[in-house]
């Protein structure tokens, strides 16, 4: 049994479990979301089932949770499942984009807009199929098609307001879905031949209709569901289903991620608002930004045993940023300093895109998704310059440009680890789930925000902090007029 004590909050979730109808439970930054949990997962004579995306809290969960309760990734269901019939294909060796383009019969074609033209290459255009059945893989939908293709910058005029026109994209689409439709049929052949993914076998199970033998099921972190995830655990009807998360901490729209919080229908709906992890500053702070996002109900209470506090820190042991290049810009200016530094996730997209534009930069071409439409740097750089579409890039290319490739890949690999390092160095992304003794919040963030997908990630990166928090970075967004 477990030692903890609910909180009102906590026991009005434990009620409403009890009287066995499915729920949703709105858990703040810090909120004892666990412990909660934990408590849930004892308090009935039933098996039960916790569901998350990411395997590092599955594991946390496995070692928390009461025996009665079995942790597993979505993946690992599908792959008892079904998925370990494909074993062998997700053994099998790498295979290049141009026996890629061979197997889907792909062949390139020449983009003309305007004045100008541009060569999609085999491999491009083979690649672009395999994005469209992940894109599938991923969604709720039963059949893939060429909605599942994701837009191609830089091949279509914009409008006078830089927004996107679809000729282009259109006819490329319609062009691949022969191709989708025959890449769908290999994948679901136990011996196909194209490369085979643990996302396939996901989609499978999940057009399977399974059913989970449990009476409960728990789907944490479920603002950021996989949309496929989400309709897995919705159509468990048979179970009692708990969706536990925070609505306002979704951030990962971007990837196609749906709230299932929001999704599913229920009255049940209870929260926890009583934060462990920061005092009343920080949680005032959080507040005024969760004041910005349009139908945000959750406002924090700091815990009054720690006394947090907002302010200029000269050492922070973290900084936070929104994009990738401001993480090399920071962790470049503490290497002025004189201190070490860790990038949380390696820095793998970096490194990529940095490999990418060398190529580039070389004559050669690149199958990077961002840049293997572009022949030259020069190119890149005209279209950053340029092309209202090109504002996503802007940051990279600069980066790039003022410090070289070179500086840019040798930053990279030289991060110290983590528990070495005098400063700790993520984007705002990736630091969700974590959480530092003094956090300083960079600069990046857009000057006028008018997504709160943008806001939410604020609300992410200010609740980090767990006794100081520097917010100078994006305090204007939020400060009350007469504070200003």
């Amino acid at each position: 049994m477990s030692d903890f004590t609910p909180t009102q909050e906590q026991q009005a979730a434990l009620d409403l479990f009890g009287r066995g109808e499915s729920m949703v439970i709105e858990a703040g930054a810090g909120t004892g979301k666990t412990a909660t949990l934990i408590m849930l997962g004892e308090s009935p004579a039933a098996v039960g089932q916790y569901v998350a995306f990411n395997k590092s809290i599955v594991q946390e969960a496995e070692r928390k949770l009461p025996g009665n309760v079995r942790a597993n990734t979505a993946h690992s269901l599908a792959f008892q499942a079904v998925g370990k019939t494909y074993s062998k294909r997700l053994r099998a060796p790498r295979v290049k984009p141009w026996q890629l383009a061979n197997l889907l019969d792909v062949e390139k074609y020449v983009v003309r807009y305007g004045s100008q033209s541009k060569t999609l290459e085999r491999g491009f255009l083979a690649g672009l199929v395999m994005k469209a059945i992940t894109n599938f893989c991923n969604s709720a939908d039963l059949v893939p098609g060429t909605k599942h293709v994701p837009y191609i910058d830089g091949i279509d005029i914009p409008t006078a307001q830089g927004g996107r026109t679809y000729v282009n994209n259109d006819r490329i689409r319609d062009m691949l879905a022969e191709p989708i439709a025959r890449a769908w049929r290999d994948l679901q052949q136990t011996y196909g031949q194209l490369p085979f993914k643990h996302e396939h076998y996901l989609k499978i199970w999940q057009l399977s209709d399974p059913k989970i033998p449990v009476e409960f099921i728990m789907l944490d972190e479920a603002q950021d569901a996989n949309p496929v995830i989400a309709a897995i655990i919705d159509a468990q009807e048979h179970a009692q289903r708990l969706y536990v998360g925070d609505s306002q901490q979704q951030i990962y729209e971007f990837t196609g991620a749906v709230n299932a919080m929001a999704e599913f229908d229920t009255q049940h709906r209870t929260f926890l608002t009583q934060s462990f992890r920061f005092g009343d500053e920080i949680a005032n702070t959080a507040n005024l930004i969760l004041a910005q996002i349009e139908g945000a109900e959750l406002r924090l209470k700091g815990h009054p045993p720690i006394s947090s506090t907002v302010g200029f820190i000269a050492e922070p042991s973290c900084v936070l940023a929104r994009t990738n290049a401001r993480t090399i810009e920071e962790i470049l200016r503490a290497h002025e300093q004189g201190r070490s530094t860790h990038l949380v996730g390696g820095g793998d997209e970096i490194k990529r895109f940095a490999q990418a534009a060398q190529a580039l930069m070389s004559g050669s071409s690149t199958s990077h998704p961002d840049l293997a439409c572009f022949s030259t740097w020069g190119e890149v750089q005209d279209y950053v310059d340029n092309d209202p579409q090109g504002s996503d890039l802007a940051g990279m290319v600069k980066l790039i440009d003022d410090h070289g490739v070179d500086v840019v890949l040798e930053t990279v690999a030289n991060s110290t680890p983590e528990h070495e390092a005098d400063v700790v160095v993520s984007t705002a992304h990736k630091s969700k789930g974590r959480e530092w003794p003094s956090v300083r919040i960079a600069s990046d963030f857009p000057i006028e925000i008018r997504e709160d997908a943008e806001r939410r990630l604020m609300y992410v990166a200010a609740t980090r902090a767990q006794v100081a928090l520097d917010d100078a970075g994006i305090r204007h967004h939020y400060t009350p007029k007469g504070e200003q």
